[in-house]
C-alpha cells in the first residue's frame, strides 16, 4: 500500500476517532465542547502513526549528528542538518506542519 494511501486512511480514521471522542464528551458531560479539536488531534495523532517510521528515523539522524535531542538543537545545528540532510529534514518540516 502506498504511503499517500495509508496516510489517507490513518487520518481518516484519526477523523473518525474523534468525532466520537467530541460527541462522546458533549454527551456524557453535557458541555458544549469547541467544535473541530478532537477531529483535528484524531487526524494527526492517526497521521503520525501511520508515518512514524519517517518522523522516527529523523529523530534518530539528528540525534546521531548532533548528539542532542531534536527540541534541544539550536537554529544554526538545525540549518546545518538540513543542508547535510535535505530529504529527511523536509519530511521532518512536512510532519510537524500538520
Amino acid at each position: 500500500m502506498s504511503r499517500l494511501v495509508k496516510s489517507a486512511a490513518g487520518g481518516g480514521l484519526g477523523y473518525l476517532g474523534g468525532i466520537l471522542v467530541e460527541h462522546g464528551i458533549e454527551a456524557v458531560f453535557g458541555i458544549d465542547f469547541i467544535n473541530g479539536v478532537c477531529e483535528i488531534a484524531g487526524t494527526v495523532m492517526g497521521l503520525s502513526m501511520v508515518n512514524r517510521d519517517l518522523v522516527t528515523a529523523a529523530y534518530e539522524a539528528i540525534e546521531r549528528e548532533t548528539g542532542k535531542e531534536p527540541a534541544a538543537i539550536s537554529k544554526d545545528e538545525w540549518e546545518r542538518f538540513k543542508k547535510e540532510n535535505p530529504n529527511t529534514a523536509k519530511y521532518l518540516e512536512k510532519a510537524l506542519q500538520i
